[in-house]
């Protein structure tokens, strides 16, 4: 019985074999240059991965063809790994802003406050239910629910001194005998978001650029701050 025909593969001989000592060599550089790409936050995991896609997209390429074709061919494997990275990157730097803005929640509440003095906010502050812990861990809660960590603290600020507003409408209007003697204790409040003042220098050019229509009351509530005594040095 006659032997059938071999029909031998057009691409067999423009293939190198996968254990060509060159070809391995080839990949091996490509697979190097697309680590390079990477941040060195990249885990190892990561780099591991990337590596096995190199190799997986040249398996059938060689170092004979276009150098532009292979660079286009590595690209498009790296994009979505960078991708990637690049938004877990911002996802945590939005979670350490948040966490950030969270810890200086009492401090941006002392500002909300001195923009807003007088004997209605004295009043209030002096209700057990609206003390400065409670407003805190409330608007902590707000703030925290609302968002996300990509927001400016200017916009942190303008929605601290809303949530102020909205206490303050809340509240009836304090006798006026007690009217007097509740706006005494507002000195309290500047006096605090002074030493905020102090310990937060950051907050100065915002302060000063002012919040909404409200910037002749916060440039007047820094001029008084400025205007107290500079806490005695140790």
């Amino acid at each position: 019985m006659p032997r059938r025909a071999r029909i031998r593969d057009p691409l067999a001989n423009t293939l190198p074999p996968l254990d060509s000592t060159r070809h391995r060599a080839w990949i091996s550089h490509w697979k190097e240059w697309a680590i390079g790409q990477l941040p060195e936050s990249a885990t190892a995991t990561l780099r591991s991965q990337l590596r096995l896609a190199i190799e997986r997209a040249l398996g059938r390429h060689g170092p004979d063809d276009p150098a532009d074709e292979i660079r286009d061919l590595v690209q498009a494997t790296l994009e979505p790994v960078l991708h990637e990275l690049t938004a877990k990157a911002a996802e945590t730097a939005r979670g350490r802003q948040k966490h950030e803005v969270l810890e200086g929640i009492p401090a941006l509440l002392e500002f909300a406050l001195a923009l807003r003095p007088g004997p209605r906010t004295a009043a209030m502050l002096s209700r057990p239910e609206y003390g400065r812990p409670v407003l805190s861990e409330r608007l902590k809660r707000r703030i925290d629910r609302d968002f996300t960590g990509d927001e400016s603290l200017e916009d942190i600020l303008s929605y601290t001194v809303a949530f102020v507003d909205r206490c303050l409408a809340k509240q009836p209007p304090p006798p006026r005998r007690l009217a007097r003697r509740l706006a005494i204790g507002m000195v309290v409040t500047v006096g605090t978001a002074a030493k905020v003042l102090e310990q937060n220098p950051d907050l100065t050019p915002l302060i000063a650029r002012g919040v909404g229509a409200g910037q002749q009351k916060v440039r007047a509530f820094l001029a008084k701050i400025r205007s107290q005594p500079e806490s005695p040095k140790p």
